[in-house]
């Protein structure tokens, strides 16, 4: 009980954590301008200029790029583990109390279709008997 109750604070401060937010922007930013470098180098590659620029924003996205990994840090990432591995454990515990309960609906219906048949046995048998006597 204890641990759904931390799951459930630790899924409310991980949309207010400043430091995943700001490392996501920062990787995604990162992306962004290493695009940018890379066609500013393909398509400018015979004017000297554009090219230092391109490269020198290139390099400066894999800067940006490990700042923000960085910033993200272990304990966002043990944050998401933590909340990937809840939701497996809870989506094991409801299958099993489906599983757990399959057998017995089972057994239930076999139970069922067995005095049927027991039933109408009897109402036969009775009306054999009748005819007999």
């Amino acid at each position: 009980m204890t641990e759904q109750i931390s799951i459930k604070q630790q899924s409310i401060e991980w949309y207010k954590n400043n430091k995943l937010i700001i490392g996501a922007v920062l990787v995604v930013l990162s992306f962004i301008l290493g695009f940018y470098g890379k066609v500013l180098i393909i398509v400018k590659f015979y004017e000297p200029i554009q090219l230092i620029t391109g490269l020198s924003i290139y390099a400066f996205s894999f800067i940006l790029l490990f700042i923000g990994i960085l910033i993200v840090g272990w304990q966002t990432v043990k944050l998401i583990q933590d909340r990937i591995h809840h939701h497996v454990k809870t989506t094991v515990k409801k299958t099993f109390h489906h599983a757990k309960k399959l057998p017995k609906r089972a057994t239930h219906y076999t139970k069922e279709l067995h005095k049927k048949s027991i039933s109408k046995l009897k109402e036969t048998s009775k009306k054999i008997a009748n005819k007999i006597r």
